[in-house]
């Protein structure tokens, strides 16, 4: 979204998204690089500093996303670590793609799967680090997603 009055892109946050169940295979997925199952995409509940709520419609939204962008040939929605920035545009944080996403309850939980560049970036090996990660705390492991809210079909419904 992007803020009316500056015309600065707006994100948003929700409260912490804890996945039941974090499942770390370093040598699997679709490209071979490792995978992460069960990882909280978002969790219904206040868009934290928003003044907006995720809602179920919008859960079952963001898992179609997901999984319309890893139909046929293509390969999952792309996920990175950390948000860019003004001056970066996240391309170094690349990580891999996210699959098969489903609502579990009050989130959406989708799979990662680690691309081989992860392992090889500016910033050195991003899939290695975020798979320990899960593994040594898999209940506060979780993905921040980016959308955009579309403030005009709010004010059409």
């Amino acid at each position: 979204m992007t803020d009316p009055v500056t015309k600065q892109p707006v994100h948003f946050r929700t409260s912490v998204a804890r996945a039941p169940n974090v499942q770390v295979s370093r040598h699997a997925g679709v490209f071979d690089a490792g995978l992460i199952e069960d990882v909280s995409i978002i969790t219904r509940g206040e868009a934290l500093g928003h003044n907006l709520w995720v809602d179920h419609g919008f859960l079952s939204d963001v898992a179609g996303s997901i999984n319309a962008s890893s139909s046929g040939n293509r390969p999952g929605m792309k996920a990175r670590f950390t948000h860019p920035g003004l001056s970066s545009d996240g391309v170094g944080q690349k990580l891999g793609r996210v699959r098969n996403a489903r609502v579990h309850g009050d989130q959406v939980l989708a799979d990662l799967h680690f691309q081989h560049a992860a392992t090889k970036t500016p910033d050195g090996d991003l899939a290695d680090y975020v798979m320990t990660l899960a593994e040594e705390t898999p209940e506060d492991f979780g993905i921040s997603v980016v959308f955009d809210h579309d403030m005009d079909s709010v004010e059409e419904h």
